[in-house]
């Protein structure tokens, strides 16, 4: 049995690990003829254009409001969570199930639904749409984390520090967030991935100052050219991963300081 799992892992890993290692490989190389085993021709031809064409100042401001929009989807999300943890009515389930409704609803069908509307009540403000329409579609599956872990461990420990002479935010702090710290961590960077990954709500609702890493990177990806497709691929998981490490370190950070 024991043979059976590793060999069920190790068949998961290289279906997930092999198309990386070719996007990694075309990404420092500009042939890789069929008849050849390994690519050739080295070139950094994809990071001198990527940098050149200061393409970067365009991801960077793309992770940047990302996390904005994570941090908003986080924060409502504890809010929202703590509302339905605290209270018990009638419809307190269907009301949860609302707030699922953006993972069933295509991009394309609410951007091109909402875009009369934000166009007449926000107008001249297309930044503003955008973000909007970024935590509308992170929000549920940070809520999603975020609430699962309000419904294991519930909100009893900060009640009995509220009852004990603890203020509201001393209680949040010293206990609710030790408590939750993790369950925030990973509902912000599913936001964030979330928010990072849209393409459709920048292309068709932001203007010139709203184009993100998604929208640079796809027209690479659907022409010829392979090594600036890899490239770009690359980075684009790159600013990523970065992101995730640093949630990561903060966590242990913020759990070490706590053991101290």
């Amino acid at each position: 049995m024991k043979l059976l799992n590793k060999l069920i892992f190790f068949i998961i890993m290289i279906f997930l690990i092999l198309p990386l290692v070719s996007m990694i490989l075309w990404s420092f190389f500009s042939s890789w003829g069929t008849e050849n085993l390994l690519p050739h021709n080295f070139t950094l031809k994809g990071f001198a254009y990527f940098f050149n064409s200061q393409d970067y100042i365009i991801a960077s401001k793309s992770v940047v409001y990302s996390l904005l929009v994570a941090f908003i989807s986080l924060v409502l999300s504890i809010m929202l969570s703590r509302f339905l943890i605290k209270t018990n009515f009638k419809y307190k389930i269907q009301l949860e199930s609302l707030f699922y409704l953006p993972m069933l609803l295509p991009v394309v069908s609410i951007c091109i639904g909402s875009h009369k509307m934000f166009l007449q009540l926000f107008s001249g403000c297309s930044g503003l749409i955008v973000i909007l329409l970024h935590i509308y579609f992170s929000l549920p599956y940070s809520f999603k984390l975020v609430y699962s872990c309000y419904e294991i461990w519930g909100i009893e420990q900060e009640q009995v520090a509220r009852g004990l002479g603890a203020s509201k935010w001393k209680s949040f702090y010293l206990i609710n967030v030790p408590v939750y710290f993790k369950g925030y961590v990973t509902g912000f960077i599913m936001a964030f991935i979330i928010s990072y990954s849209q393409y459709f709500i920048n292309f068709f609702i932001g203007d010139s100052e709203f184009v993100n890493f998604s929208m640079i990177m796809t027209p690479y990806i659907t022409g010829s050219d392979r090594n600036i497709s890899s490239v770009y691929t690359l980075l684009y998981i790159l600013y990523g991963i970065v992101i995730m490490v640093l949630c990561s370190l903060i966590e242990k950070l913020f759990n070490k300081g706590r053991n101290v």
